[in-house]
């Protein structure tokens, strides 16, 4: 006897060979054996990925570039291609083009090998960048086609430790201007030109200690705690301590009384070296903070010196963000686990105060069992630092705020992370483990007031054998999905929705390699941008890509084409048509004339094109329906007059009667040069085109089409597991026979369905269209017969060969049970 199984989600995703005999997991009833070219959505069903739109050929065919995103608000948004030594900016699926019509293209100073070692953080028009062999930098927009790189100019610091060699000792010659700094060891090299040097007193010295009512002349110089001050005034002191850290400040209540003081410095000096002597005991420097009279001197040369944290010996920060209106920096080559985040509220001020304050900088250095490299800093609700080797929570004061005296890691796992930046989904991290081959998210659990995760990839594991994940990005609206990148160009797709333990892997399948990926908010929805390397006509090219939108309510918008492109022929502007020339019934056999309002618009080459007008008209019973009146161009008379020939008599609300509603349809179409040699599929006006070769970066449609699209084909196939009904005896050794499957599918076309080693059956859908109209697309339940043979594969696959949507909710197979 036949009985029906319902698969009534997907929320599983595609699942690897070893987990086939997994029946008593939950997974398992609702994952799929193979899920390719379709996107599990976060309720449940599986959608076919729409197509890519092309956008534009990188700049170079033979080298790698990668895709940023730059996103100034939800409005203002940017994909930046960074190449060998440029950038070019991507707005709204274009590339900017400047005041000449040029493409824009910015000058960089990182090489091919070097733009996927790029990490970076933005706050409003800057992103800061930063890779381990180049000096942080800032890339500044000032408009769509006007953006600079420069160099992240720091004050007062990062500095390495302070020299405590009491035998290496440095002077200057001076405390203010040009000074030579001179060593008694060859301290100074080539990679400190361009850096700052800090030079501080070695101990408190004579000067004398401010006190209140005191005699003071102009000139005088005082102390007070590690401040240095200068009379600007004469007279006596008045009762408020200086404490002022730049400019000049009274002691007294008014500058009637009280002496003007100016502030000289805090018992260090901090100079801009310019250059170097061979021996490397000499430096040329341009005082940046007044050096001490204590240290200028050859009898007063101090031990308390530092260079700059940052070098070309020692390395560059590997990673930057911004958090709690600091921005912190971390690892570099020579010191891997440091982490140097700025004052609060000044993001390039690295200085601090003696005492130290709270809002000073923050230099801290992470001492573990092992020197495990910072590979990133995200904020997700706290700090978190992610190592080669593990995850810290970064933690501060009682009320979580990072200071230089609260700043501690507690680590939340050993797992490690892999060079690829993190992506923060809400407030949880989703980063990919050390190696590249394990996807594991990150998230505060109450249960141990800690960080937990999972590895997200453990039931798809096959997708990652022997393969590592190079680039990503996050899809929010309208998928919930994170695009990854393989090594090898594959793109695999995971669902991710934690709160409702969706976490779900499709594969997706394309004739040529995916390099890169971004995602930024494009109008109300993301828009996730790829580069692709692809052969056409035996050559490597490589493209830039936009995966189109699938929230269309229409099917002449369904785009479902990979590197494809789009004719719009319908009129977008003012221009109205009417048809005149007709009498009685305006039978389809007489010629009608056609004029069109405005500016002149019809040329001799548009003779055999077609104007479609759509209508409401009514079917034989009476009832309405949409309908299109298509007029093929006969003969041109002028700009806007033209003789056509109807495919059915001009209905009586097209009679003399001037419409906007129309489009304008062509039989061929050029600019496919970037898929010439290619077979593309074609959809046009909604109807499914034979395929076609481009050549000479054309192609010629069987009948005009007013929306068209055009692009390389894509097969969406997905299979379930072998059918297993849980609390009975199990299926998986018994021979099986489905003869019939339901589908409960939404606004789908083009379905077809088989078993394992059957025979492929398409869903007969036309019912009650008119010929010359599209199908109309199927929601709800629909029945595919099937030509199964009696074998122990209890399984059903569904797939997608034409450019159309697919969306199935459910699988619903009726099986009959044989013996053994």
């Amino acid at each position: 006897m036949a009985i029906s199984w319902i698969q009534p989600s997907f929320a599983g995703g595609e699942i690897g060979p070893t987990l086939y005999g997994r029946i008593d997991m939950a997974k398992y009833q609702v994952a799929l054996r193979k899920c390719d070219n379709f996107i599990v959505r976060q309720y449940g069903g599986v959608e076919n990925r729409p197509g890519t739109q092309f956008i534009a050929a990188a700049k170079y065919p033979d080298r790698k570039s990668r895709l940023i995103p730059f996103q100034f608000s939800t409005i203002q948004t940017y994909a930046l291609e960074f190449g060998h030594q440029y950038m070019r900016v991507i707005k709204d699926g274009a590339l900017v083009l400047d005041s000449s019509n040029v493409i824009y293209e910015l000058a960089m100073p990182y090489g091919e090998d070097d733009i996927f070692g790029i990490k970076f953080t933005q706050s409003a028009d800057v992103l800061t960048l930063v890779h381990p062999a180049y000096p942080p930098k800032e890339l500044r927009r000032h408009a769509h086609d006007n953006w600079e790189i420069v160099d992240v100019e720091t004050k007062n610091g990062p500095f390495e430790d302070i020299n405590v060699d009491d035998t290496i000792t440095v002077y200057s010659s001076a405390t203010a201007g040009t000074v030579t700094l001179t060593a008694s060891s060859a301290i100074f090299g080539a990679e400190q030109v361009g850096k700052l040097f800090y030079l501080e007193q070695p101990a408190i010295d004579a000067v004398p200690v401010w006190e209140t009512s005191k005699d003071t002349s102009t000139g005088n110089v005082r102390r007070a705690d590690s401040n240095y001050y200068r009379a600007n005034s004469s007279g006596k002191t008045g009762t408020l301590r200086p404490s002022h850290t730049e400019g000049m400040s009274w002691d007294g209540w008014s500058g009637d009384t009280g002496i003007q003081w100016e502030y000289l410095h805090s018992g260090f000096g901090i100079a801009k070296i310019t250059a170097v002597g061979t021996d490397g005991k000499t430096a040329t420097a341009t005082v940046v903070s007044r050096i001490p009279e204590n240290v200028v001197g050859s009898s007063k040369a101090s031990y308390k010196w530092a260079k700059f944290a940052w070098n070309s010996v020692n390395g560059y920060p590997a990673t930057v963000t911004y958090y709690q209106q600091r921005l912190y920096f971390a690892a570099s080559t020579g010191f891997p686990q440091t982490i140097w985040a700025s004052r609060t509220g000044d993001y390039k001020d690295f200085g601090k105060s003696n005492p130290i304050q709270d809002d000073d900088r923050i230099i801290f250095t992470y001492a573990g069992r092992q020197v495990n490299e910072i590979r990133h800093l995200i904020d997700i609700g706290s700090l978190v630092a992610l190592t080669s080797g593990g995850e810290y929570v970064i933690g501060g004061d009682q009320n979580k705020v990072l200071t230089p005296s609260a700043f501690t890691f507690s680590s939340q796992g050993s797992n490690g992370s892999s060079n690829l930046p993190p992506i923060a989904v809400a407030n949880i991290a989703l980063f990919i483990q050390e190696k590249g081959s394990v996807v594991r998210d990150l998230a505060y659990s109450f249960d141990v007031d800690g960080y937990q995760g999972s590895d997200l990839t453990i039931l798809a594991n096959h997708l990652f054998q022997r393969h590592s994940v190079v680039d990503w990005s996050f899809c929010i609206v309208p998928y919930s999905s994170a695009f990854c990148v393989r090594d090898d160009g594959k793109l695999l797709v995971l669902t991710y929705l934690r709160d409702q333990q969706v976490f779900a892997w499709a594969p997706q399948s394309s004739a040529g390699k995916y390099e890169s990926t971004c995602c930024i908010s494009e109008g109300d929805e993301d828009a996730v941008y790829f580069i692709v390397n692809r052969t056409i006509n035996g050559q490597t090219k490589r493209y830039i890509e936009r995966l189109a939108s699938r929230q269309f309510t229409s099917d002449l918008d369904a785009f479902f084409v990979d590197s494809g492109l789009s004719y719009d022929g319908r009129n977008a502007g003012t221009n109205t048509v009417v048809i005149t020339g007709g009498s009685e019934d305006w039978n389809y056999e007489t010629p009608y004339t056609l004029t069109m309002s405005g500016d002149s618009y019809f040329s001799s080459t548009d003779i055999g094109a077609q104007i479609q007008i759509p209508y409401v008209g009514k079917d034989p019973d009476g009832n309405a329906v949409d309908m299109e009146l298509r007029c093929d161009i006969a003969s041109v008379i002028d700009g806007n007059t033209v003789t056509v020939m109807v495919n059915r008599n001009v209905p009586e609300a097209l009679r003399n009667v001037a419409t906007k509603d129309w489009r304008m349809a062509r039989s061929t179409f050029s600019g496919l040069g970037h898929l010439e040699g290619q077979k593309v599929n074609i959809l046009s006006d909604a109807n499914v085109e034979p395929q076609k070769v481009v050549t000479g970066g054309a192609v010629t449609l069987e009948s005009p089409g007013g929306v068209v699209h055009i692009g390389l084909p894509i097969s969406a196939q997905f299979e379930t597991l072998d059918i297993n009904i849980s609390g009975q005896e199990t299926l998986l050794d018994k021979k099986q026979l489905i003869s019939t499957v339901t589908l409960v599918v939404n606004a789908s076309r083009g379905i077809w369905a088989s078993t394992p080693g059957g025979t492929w059956y398409e869903y007969p859908q036309r019912e009650f269209e008119f010929y010359d109209d599209p199908v109309d697309d199927a929601t709800g339940k629909v029945e595919v017969k099937l030509d199964s043979n009696w074998d122990n594969n209890g399984r059903v696959k569904i797939r997608q060969t034409d450019p159309l949507p697919v969306s199935v909710l459910a699988v619903i197979p009726r099986i009959t049970v044989g013996g053994f």
